[in-house]
């Protein structure tokens, strides 16, 4: 080594000249090219560095083939020298190495500093899911809703979005009640998992806190998840019942409208669709005669509006059996006498001049002389309710072989009875009717009471032989109409 002041060599270990007594540096001597280098190659190292983990999630630090040859090629440390070029340096031309040190310790720190972010970053990058999700859980149990989500999200980006995590993420969005989002991810989740219980339990507490009846409804009525429906049950609105199906009933039937669950009933009958606001059923319809519509729907105690039920009646007015006729109308060369059956509790009524029957009109009690002339009959049975049957009616045509006409037989009498010493200026005698019996047809004539301002029959009725002109009392007390006859 040559002293920088006086040029003597001095002995290898001396650390001070021994002519001059000049302090030697160990440290190599300073070359601005050298520094200059060591600048460019610690900016190379620091983009060369290649930072590796390890299955523990360790980063190391692994210099590249570049990084190492930079190195060499770079470094400030030269191979030794021999005396000879030593002895040629100019003293004057070598500088004291210390003026390198805040060079060297910059660069140095600028290289463990580019170190720390690649290895801090490449950490990070590096993070298992499972790490996620716990970070974001610990988010989420602090409260920290905001960076949850942002975990979450980019969690469930990538390959590790599971179904804890999207059931995570909607609590974070159900804790920031930020519904629709909530709403948005579930459904689609549900997509590919319909019968999901825990997609299916955090999409109804989602519904439930917006109060959306209307999707509830549609959940509960579209799912088979026997869990989700026993869970949700008082929000399962079933439709009402009807005691009466669709169809034809008389008056007399009573409909009825039946909930399963404790709740309210509201129904329309104009054929608008029944709701809330409809009329509220509280006791079973009687229908006039007609066609009725009846809409309805129940309302639980949740609020619940289940789907509309319908139902269609036609009401007829309830009617008795109609008479039953055991002569029939038609054309006859013998009277007959007109038989009807007898109703259990009610009466037939009927009348012979076109008119409508009612309670007011002839009582059939016993069989009806057949008419001589045409005549037609109107009957209806009526009870003690009112209730009626169908009117029937039937015409009668009798055509006698006689020797005697009607006015004869009326007169016939009227003459026997003056002659018998009866009074007869104040009754007049009728033919209306004809009887059969043992083979011999008889004209019927009724007296008539003229004491007031109206006819009115007396009862008394004679009989004239159709042929012979042979008059006959006539007993009509018996109720099946078999006449008894006495010579008069």
């Amino acid at each position: 080594m040559i002293c920088p002041k006086c040029g003597n060599e001095i002995a290898e270990g001396h650390l001070y000249c021994e002519v001059c007594g000049e302090e030697i540096q160990i440290v190599p001597d300073f070359d601005l090219q050298v520094e200059e280098s060591i600048n460019v190659t610690l900016t190379s190292v620091a983009g060369e560095v290649k930072i590796d983990a390890d299955a523990g999630g360790v980063t190391k630090e692994i210099p590249t083939e570049k990084v190492v040859e930079m190195i060499e090629t770079t470094s400030p440390v030269k191979k030794p020298e021999s005396n000879v070029q030593r002895k040629k340096k100019s003293p004057t031309g070598s500088i004291n190495i210390r003026m390198l040190w805040p060079f060297i310790a910059g660069g140095l720190c600028l290289i463990t500093a580019l170190v720390f972010v690649i290895v801090h970053f490449s950490g990070s990058s590096a993070k298992t899911p499972e790490d996620a999700y716990e970070e974001a859980m610990q988010f989420y149990q602090a409260g920290n809703y905001t960076d949850a989500v942002e975990v979450l999200r980019t969690l469930n980006a990538g390959a590790g979005r599971t179904n804890e995590s999207v059931l995570l993420l909607a609590d974070c969005y159900f804790s920031q009640m930020k519904y629709d989002e909530c709403r948005q991810l579930l459904i689609q989740e549900l997509v590919k998992d319909p019968d999901n219980t825990e997609l299916l339990n955090h999409l109804m507490e989602c519904y439930i806190a917006q109060d959306d009846k209307e999707e509830i409804s549609k959940l509960l009525s579209n799912t088979d998840n026997t869990e989700i429906l026993e869970k949700y049950d008082e929000y399962i609105a079933p439709p009402p019942l009807f005691s009466l199906e669709s169809g034809t009933y008389t008056d007399d039937e009573q409909l009825s409208l039946i909930a399963e669950k404790e709740g309210e009933i509201h129904y329309t009958l104009d054929g608008s669709s029944p709701g809330k606001d409809s009329m509220l059923y509280v006791q079973p319809f009687i229908f006039d005669v007609g066609e009725h519509n009846v809409q309805a729907v129940f309302v639980n105690e949740k609020g619940m509006v289940s789907e509309p039920v319908s139902n269609t009646y036609v009401i007829e007015k309830k009617m008795l059996d109609d008479p039953v006729l055991l002569t029939e109308g038609g054309k006859y060369s013998d009277p007959e006498l007109i038989r009807l059956e007898k109703p259990t509790g009610a009466v037939i009524y009927y009348t012979d001049d076109q008119t409508e029957p009612t309670v007011e009109s002839n009582v059939y009690n016993q069989p009806i002389p057949m008419p001589i002339r045409d005549k037609t009959y109107r009957f209806i049975v009526i009870d003690g309710d009112g209730l009626t049957s169908q009117i029937i009616e039937a015409t009668y045509s009798l055509q006698m072989a006689t020797l005697i006409d009607v006015t004869m037989a009326e007169n016939a009498v009227q003459l026997c009875l003056t002659i018998g010493g009866k009074g007869v200026k104040q009754s007049e005698y009728k033919c209306s009717s004809a009887y059969r019996v043992n083979d011999r047809n008889y004209y019927l004539v009724e007296e008539y009471s003229l004491q007031t301002s109206e006819k009115v029959k007396t009862g008394r009725v004679y009989a004239v032989d159709v042929l012979t002109g042979e008059l006959y009392k006539v007993d009509m007390s018996s109720a099946e109409g078999d006449y008894q006859l006495t010579p008069f």
